[in-house]
């Protein structure tokens, strides 16, 4: 086989072409895998070479010998001499001049340089990728002792990155330059590419004096890692603001000047262009400086700007299929890391307003935002906050008001009301192009009796999240329709925004819908009071905490809102929860549902009237745990409610079996308990009663009261001096809570009674023979006399010795009895008074003196009366006044 065949070049005269191709067929053939072959090759190489070199005699002739020894010498020079040591061109000469050299020679010299070149320092790595790509080093890695070996293979992987500059420019440079340039441009360089960023920087901002390479390349990549890391350099800055000058609409540029700029300290500057950065390309860098700068000079707009940056791609198109999962991803939804932001911006100090608005985004607390949602503040934070609302709570009319807004003056508003305009043309587009939306509204028109959702719709999954997305929004429903949504998404489990429209189901199913807008009424009216009457319903303590007093005041509401009784009463109490509950209508839907959630205890305690024992009932049902403390309570309150003729049976049923349902080993609770369900009990032992926290005196008067009640309803209601008892063991907190709410409950029908009693006609006074009657002091006195002088007529004038004694006798007896009726005592109490007066004459005068009783009692009204206005107010307000017991101010509202 030909030499030239076995090279597989065609015939040539030129050495570096023969070598060359030798080079290229050496992997194939190695010396100890393929002795053969590389024998072969060697042999083709030799005769190729010689019959190059025999056509051309004269230039053998001339050429001088090649040695290895020369070779060295010529590389040892290289490396010593600085202007040649970092050129590659220099290093390419010296490679040329080892193609005279016998292959044997060259074998043996390459593993001598190598370690020359390991030994030498600081090399530019083009210059050693050009040796090493001569050499081979590589392919000849098997072939070294295991420590070489090693060292060449870290140095082969070192010198295939790219030197930092062109190290030809070093060429003129004194070596100590060279090399502490070299080894600082690469240390750079590792730092930026291996090592945290903070690192990178303390390297830079270290003092050091070292002139840099004049390569264009260099310097823009390392204006590049300077900007990455936060490393300001006016030079840097200044060649940034040229280019971008040049080029304003590259944005690299741009982005590096922000870099540059805000690295500086040139907070406009940098404000300007990382501002331009998120409009033009959404620059997630420009969204966090500028999260940053808002949070330190701006915090009450940091939640407005983070829902701003809160923008998803949406779907360019919308499938009718609801199986297709576009409608899911184009569906209102935030961003990952916009819940990192919420997070982040909890821990800061924005501000009553942002913070209600961080805490609304990250638990779903609405209320603490509702007073700014309710007012008409002219100040340009509230209207974008109420905007920033919008976009999650309100529907397709004020989502179209949104993107109608006029853009503000002040650049970052601007910023956010167009990104909030942008979110509003995605929301507008789901809810208006959503294939779930006729589906929807199919099953709300739907005339049958009960509509069924389509199976996607009723079992769980994306397309039901999808709907319940859609039923956060506020908007007006029909009583038919809340009947058919409440139990087709079980909204009473839901909490959040789905709340309110469970809400407006309720209210429906209570007689009252909330109506869309009535004339003169705005869209944005019809969601703040919508707003505003749900969660009255769901929280009302909180809501009217939260509330100013004088809102209520300044609330305009049309005559026929759902709203507008209870504001009237809401501004008499001065928006105060405390007291309300008394007060509220059962007859008004909203009201009543009202009246329902403030019913506790404690409201039931602390209200101005006495609370109805219908209404006692439900609070005692609904808030039987509170009761545990108090066990010896809780069975009298069973008691009262249970003989309280003004329950349903169904109501007195269930306490009876309350009441039966209470068991104790001790021997006297038996007997108690039986006595309680007789309405006639005997006191449990002192000991016993000190035991469960309660006084004796207590329960006596419970007792006697309930005995009073049960054996003669109408003439059962005790003296004045009892229900003051009752009053006051209702008003001391030191009572146990069972204790108090069972006074309240015998003072509740004990009033019922007296306004029974109050609403009989008023007898006149001198209807003597009116027995039954009550008679004030004056009138007794001045009755008396009349008696006095026509019995003393009759005796002295007229000598009518039976006439005068029946008249004084029988007068005299009439108008004790009915003057101790006003003091609230009857006919027993008559003949202890009259057996007083044949010892003492003159005794019933002293009644002229004693006073009667305020209230009307078992007899009627108190004498003078001719209507029920001393008990317009409640018992609870006249005995309080008796008591001396004086409540925090408050104004009193109208009676119903």
């Amino acid at each position: 086989m030909s030499c030239w065949i076995h090279l597989g070049i065609e015939p040539t005269r030129d050495l570096q072409a023969i070598r060359l191709a030798y080079r290229n067929l050496l992997p194939r053939h190695h010396p100890e895998t393929d002795p053969q072959g590389f024998q072969a090759l060697r042999e083709a190489y030799e005769a190729a070479l010689q019959q190059a070199r025999s056509d051309t005699p004269e230039q053998a002739a001339n050429a001088p010998a090649a040695t290895a020894e020369a070779s060295r010498a010529a590389f040892s020079a290289l490396l010593d001499d600085s202007r040649r040591r970092f050129d590659p061109h220099s290093w390419q000469h010296f490679i040329d001049g080892l193609e005279a050299l016998p292959v044997e020679q060259l074998s043996m010299l390459s593993t001598e340089l190598l370690a020359q070149v390991l030994a030498a320092g600081p090399l530019a790595h083009a210059c050693l990728r050009l040796l090493a790509l001569r050499l081979g080093w590589a392919e000849q890695l098997l072939r070294l002792e295991f420590e070489l070996a090693r060292e060449a293979d870290q140095l082969l992987q070192r010198i295939e990155q790219d030197d930092p500059f062109d190290t030809s420019l070093l060429n003129e440079w004194p070596p100590s330059a060279q090399l502490e340039t070299l080894w600082y441009c690469r240390t750079l360089q590792y730092l930026y590419e291996n090592r945290p960023l903070f690192e990178f920087r303390e390297f830079v901002q270290r003092h050091s004096c070292l002139p840099l390479p004049a390569d264009e390349r260099f310097l823009q990549r390392l204006l590049v890692q300077f900007s990455q890391a936060g490393i300001g350099c006016e030079t840097l800055h200044l060649i940034c603001r040229e280019r971008h000058a040049s080029a304003p609409q590259d944005l690299d540029w741009r982005y590096l000047l922000a870099r540059q700029s805000s690295a500086l300290g040139h907070e406009a500057l940098a404000y300007e262009h990382w501002l331009a950065l998120w409009r033009e390309a959404r620059h997630l860098q420009a969204a966090g400086w500028l999260l940053k700068w808002c949070a330190q000079r701006q915090p009450q707009r940091l939640p407005l700007l983070i829902q701003a940056f809160d923008l998803a791609d949406a779907p360019t198109h919308w499938p009718q299929d609801l199986e297709d999962p576009t409608p899911e991803y184009g569906s209102p939804s935030q961003r990952p890391e916009t819940l990192v932001r919420w997070q982040q911006a909890a821990h800061r100090e924005l501000g009553p307003l942002a913070d209600a608005f961080v805490r609304w985004r990250l638990d779903g607390d609405e209320l603490p935002l509702l007073p700014w949602l309710l007012t008409d503040d002219s100040d340009s934070l509230v209207p974008l906050y109420q905007q920033a609302w919008i976009l999650h709570r309100g529907d397709i009319a004020l989502l179209q008001q949104l993107l109608d807004r006029p853009a503000p003056a002040d650049p970052l508003d601007a910023l956010i009301v167009e990104a909030f305009q942008a979110q509003a043309r995605q929301h507008l587009r789901w809810l208006q192009q959503s294939p779930l939306l006729p589906v929807l509204k199919a099953f709300l028109a739907s005339r049958a009796a009960e509509p069924q959702l389509p199976p996607r719709l009723a079992e769980a999954g994306v397309v039901r999240d999808m709907a319940l997305r859609w039923l956060e929004r506020l908007r007006p429903y029909t009583a038919d329709q809340l009947q058919r949504l409440e139990p087709a998404f079980a909204l009473e489990q839901r909490s959040g925004a789905l709340r309110t429209t469970y809400l407006q189901a309720r209210l429906a199913a209570a007689g009252r819908t909330l109506e869309p807008s009535m004339p003169g009424q705005t869209a944005w009216d019809w969601q703040r009071h919508t707003l505003l009457t749900l969660t009255l319903l769901d929280q009302p303590e909180r809501c009217l905490e939260v509330l100013p007093a004088d809102y209520w005041d300044r609330l305009q509401l049309p005559p026929d809102h759902p709203l507008h009784a209870l504001q009237q009463l809401l501004r008499a109490t001065q928006g105060r929860s405390t007291g309300l509950l008394a007060w509220l209508d059962d007859r008004d839907p909203l009201q009543n549902l009202l009246a329902q959630c403030l019913l506790d205890p404690a409201q039931a305690l602390e209200a101005e009237r006495l609370l109805g024992n219908e209404r006692l009932f439900a609070c005692y049902r609904g808030h039987r745990q509170a009761l545990a403390d108090d066990p010896i309570g809780e069975i009298l309150l069973c008691a009262v409610l249970y003989h309280d003729p003004a329950l349903s049976d169904e109501q007195r049923g269930i306490v009876l079996r309350t009441l039966s349902s209470f068991t104790s080993e001790d021997a006297w609770f038996a007997p108690f308990r039986d006595g309680l369900l007789r309405g006639r009990a005997s006191r449990p032992p002192g000991t016993v009663l000190q035991d469960l926290g309660c006084t004796a005196e207590n329960c006596q008067a419970v007792l006697d009261t309930l005995a009073g009640l049960v054996k003669d309803e109408s003439l059962g209601v005790p003296h004045n001096k009892v229900l003051r008892i009752l009053q006051r063991a209702k008003d001391d907190p030191a009572n146990g809570l069972g204790v108090r709410l069972t006074m309240s409950a015998l003072l509740a029908w004990c009033e019922r009674l007296l306004l029974r009693r109050a609403e009989a006609k008023a007898v006149a006074p001198w209807a003597f023979w009116r027995l039954g009657s009550r008679l004030g002091r004056g009138q007794f006195l001045l009755q008396t006399l009349v008696v006095l002088l026509g019995s003393g007529y009759l005796l002295l004038e007229l000598r009518q010795w039976v006439p005068a004694a029946i008249l004084l006798f029988g007068g005299t007896a009439s108008l004790c009895l009915r003057r101790l009726h006003d003091m609230g005592q009857g006919a027993p109490m008559l003949l202890l008074w009259l057996a007083l007066t044949f010892m003492a004459p003159f005794a019933p005068l002293a009644l002229a003196i004693m006073p009667g009783e305020p209230l009307p009692n078992r007899f009627g009204m108190p004498p003078g009366s001719t209507d029920r206005q001393g008990l317009a107010a409640g018992l609870q307000v006249v005995l309080r006044r008796l008591n001396g017991w004086r409540p925090t101010a408050a104004v009193r509202p109208a009676p119903h």
